[in-house]
């Protein structure tokens, strides 16, 4: 199974995004926008196009709009690999081994 991605309409074919657990043509998830700038970016065009808000400039460009998904693939990728197995194992050779019945320290 693929990674979920950011991307800008028109970028990737109707296979390529297609949210098959969900069986639903189009998808996106987003949380509270004061976390992430990725749902921060989820909340301005969605506001935009419910005719909420308008489209701030900086999204109006395909061109820049795409750069922005592809930094945030980009920075997630690198987030879950700083978060990934390796931390763990170097916390646990580095970690003190106590006995359950012995007091750490």
């Amino acid at each position: 199974m693929t990674h979920a991605v950011y991307f800008c309409s028109g970028d990737l074919s109707p296979p390529e995004y297609h949210h098959y657990g969900l069986a639903a043509p189009l998808y996106t998830h987003f949380t509270s926008p004061i976390r992430r700038y990725a749902d921060v970016t989820v909340h301005r065009l969605l506001a935009a196009s419910l005719g909420i808000d308008k489209l701030p400039p900086v999204f109006q460009d395909k061109a820049q709009l795409t750069s922005i998904a592809d930094n945030l693939n980009y920075r997630h990728r690198n987030a879950k690999w700083q978060a990934g197995p390796q931390w763990s194992s170097i916390l646990s050779f580095t970690s003190e081994t106590v006995p359950l019945t012995q007091k750490p320290g």
